[in-house]
């Protein structure tokens, strides 16, 4: 009957590791893809501004060429 506890004992010990490295694993996973997602968002940022200087751009030269 003392050998029932122990077996217990070593089973949720076993859980419980295992659970953290899931945890460790998971929380590693999220860090990469946010700075995936954060990476895209600075893309799409510096495509708007490209785009921007380049709506501008024309502009200025449109109005050059039509006085």
């Amino acid at each position: 009957m003392a050998d029932a506890p122990k077996s217990l004992d070593d089973q949720l010990q076993e859980q419980r590791e295992g659970l953290e490295t899931q945890i460790k694993d998971l929380e590693a996973q999220l860090m990469r893809t946010k700075e995936g997602y954060l990476k895209i968002l600075g893309a799409q940022e510096y495509s708007a501004i490209l785009k921007q200087q380049a709506t501008a751009a024309e502009e200025t030269t449109t109005e050059v060429v039509d006085p």
